[in-house]
């Protein structure tokens, strides 16, 4: 009879170890999506739920505005080839500027990486530096990736450090701001290409004008 529960019983561990082995990985997924998520989110309450519905809305339109802005590009690289791989806008160039109490420039620029068409990656960039002491800088930078938009990265740097945070990591609160800001800078980035092309076609019909008056 001892013998026969011998064999039953190393099968009892056997299995105990296997679902051991299963289980643990399991939890420890679960541990990171919490470490991962907002604390702070009541994930059930009608407000978190709003945020959510929120969001899906902003990765949407930023969907259409981004097909808006690649139809542009492809009309804008045939007049300027340069632009295909890269395009670089600038929004904001001061050269001067008091902050805190010192001499100061700032300079924010949006950027596209395209890749066969289609827009590779976008950052969106400020750069803040004392004219006098340009080891005193502040750097702030978000790299969106159209096809994830939760995973697109956050640095701020300054001279002693730098810190790099994912929008998934971020509050619901902050990840709307931050959509907000990618969806305005498209919509700005649409309107000064249409102004770009605009001005190509006036110099370039100025030109044939000229041309075929006699």
């Amino acid at each position: 009879m001892l013998e026969s529960e011998e064999p039953m019983k190393n099968q009892t561990r056997l299995f105990a170890l296997a679902t051991l082995l299963f289980v643990l990985p399991l939890v420890a997924q679960e541990k990171q999506k919490v470490n991962q998520s907002d604390v702070f989110q009541d994930e059930t309450s009608e407000y978190t739920k709003s945020l959510r519905k929120i969001i899906g809305g902003l990765e949407a339109t930023i969907g259409e505005r981004l097909k808006d802005l690649e139809r542009k590009h492809e009309i804008l690289v045939v007049l300027k080839p340069e632009y295909e791989k890269r395009q670089t806008i600038v929004t904001e160039d001061i050269p001067f500027q008091v902050e805190d109490g010192y001499e100061s420039n700032l300079l924010k620029y949006i950027m596209f990486q395209f890749e066969g068409g289609k827009v590779k990656d976008i950052t969106l960039a400020s750069e803040s530096k004392r004219i006098y002491y340009e080891v005193m800088f502040e750097n702030k930078k978000i790299v969106f990736t159209p096809g994830n938009l939760k995973q697109s990265e956050v640095t701020h740097e300054v001279f002693e450090k730098s810190e790099k945070t994912l929008l998934t990591e971020m509050s619901l609160e902050n990840q709307i701001r931050a959509l907000r800001l990618l969806e305005t800078s498209l919509r700005s980035s649409i309107y000064r290409i249409d102004v770009l092309l605009a001005l190509y076609k006036d110099k370039k019909d100025r030109k044939n004008l000229r041309d075929i008056e006699f």
